[in-house]
């Protein structure tokens, strides 16, 4: 493959391993055991009253408690073993996301019509959608705390996506209402093999402004993560959370080319794009997606996986085998899960995003695995929890990383 397929261009040469990860090999621990450890720790942070745990299991230690050892046959630069337990989660992370908050109906249909033909429909489905409301939620179902920030109009659909959102456990509290405009409703078609299309009105889904967010609730937030909005709004909101302190992603969306994004995109420590949208964005700016020079970029492969590069080299996983039902918020439950391990881990995140590839194992693990999980719901909403994510990632998910560390 190429490197735009998600493998480095010179995996064999030495620079980059397959990550084997066989629990059989002598020096790895047991995969069952990793498990068993993962799920202590999961009880703990449910258990705890404030979401945090009283001690990491993990960390520079197996949770046999002998010390991880690679074997002497693993380039050194390669993690041979990841740890795949949430460690270091005494902290719960606090993240904004601002950006779409839609209310969806979902059509599904054994296929699309030709023009001016007919077709039945299988299912309908009404939800909350849009990407920040979807990654907000996503995040709270993996122990985050998080708080939406956008706009809906003074409409029962706007109504409909703010109960669901309090209903999850997100803080609805800074979302405008704007009874001027009605609540942006975006239809999304699902055909029989799980690809979509999607129909949407803009309505009031655009009206917020960065003024308009409480600068005390963004100053308590850990990080700051952007979806689809007007491009001078999250370029102020992503620099009023620099001044405060938070780390910031950015997911612009399909209109990543078409809007005057630079100022936020430079702004940003991380970039969720896929594949299509990075190359979009490399023929529109000056910023390279595959080959970033000064920030952390997470590009989603679709059915190939995902693909994490850095400055000083890449991360790729090929995803997990699902059969998927539906696409839509596929791309918004991968960014929860990569942030939600992320933001967990100081070493990543303590000054900034790191720009070391081996830092992303795990984060892009999870976020394959929680997108994996969202091709299996009928809406772009769907239930995450770490349960899921493990029964996804199944035996040795490590083993098909593949790392290339640039000198």
């Amino acid at each position: 493959m190429s490197g735009r397929d998600g493998a480095p261009e010179d995996s064999a040469s030495g620079d980059g391993a397959s990550v084997d990860g066989d629990p059989g090999d002598e020096g790895v621990d047991d995969w069952d055991e990793t498990v068993a450890a993962w799920d202590r720790e999961v009880d703990e942070w449910e258990e705890a009253p404030d979401g945090g745990t009283e001690g990491p299991v993990g960390g520079d230690e197996a949770a046999d408690g002998t010390a991880d050892r690679a074997g002497d046959d693993v380039d050194p630069a390669v993690d041979r073993d990841p740890d795949l337990t949430p460690d270091e989660a005494d902290h719960v992370p606090k993240v904004v996301s601002a950006g779409h908050i839609n209310w969806d109906v979902t059509i599904h249909v054994d296929s699309l019509p030709e023009p001016d033909g007919e077709t039945r429909i299988e299912r309908l489905e009404q939800s909350g959608g849009g990407s920040a409301a979807n990654v907000a939620v996503g995040l709270v179902d993996l122990g985050g705390q998080s708080v939406v920030y956008g706009s809906v109009g003074g409409d029962e659909s706007g109504a409909l996506a703010l109960r669901e959102l309090a209903s999850a456990g997100v803080d609805p509290g800074q979302v405008l209402v704007d009874a001027d405009e009605p609540t942006s409703v975006k239809y999304v078609i699902v055909d029989g093999g799980g690809e979509l299309l999607m129909l949407a009105n803009d309505g009031a889904n655009e009206s917020f402004s960065a003024a308009g967010l409480d600068r005390d609730t963004l100053a308590a937030a850990d990080h700051l993560h952007l979806t689809g909005q007007q491009p001078e709004t999250a370029a102020a909101l992503a620099t009023a959370a620099a001044e405060a302190g938070a780390t910031r992603s950015f997911d612009p969306g399909r209109r990543v080319a078409d809007r005057e994004f630079e100022a936020a995109l430079h702004a940003s420590d991380v970039l969720f794009l896929n594949d299509r949208e990075a190359d979009a964005l490399e023929a529109a700016t000056d910023v390279d997606p595959w080959e970033p020079d000064d920030r952390v970029v997470a590009i989603k492969l679709g059915d190939e996986g995902a693909t994490v590069r850095t400055p000083h080299g890449s991360v790729s996983h090929p995803g997990f085998d699902v059969d998927p039902v539906d696409t839509a918020g596929a791309g918004d439950a991968f960014a929860a899960g990569f942030l939600a391990a992320a933001l967990r881990e100081p070493e990543i995140t303590g000054d900034g995003f790191s720009h070391d590839p081996r830092d992303y194992q795990v984060p892009i693990l999870v976020g394959n695995a929680c997108g994996a999980v969202a091709t299996e719901s009928v809406t772009a909403r769907t239930d995450l929890s770490w349960d899921r994510v493990r029964e996804t990632m199944g035996e040795s998910p490590e083993t098909d990383l593949l790392i290339e560390v640039r000198a």
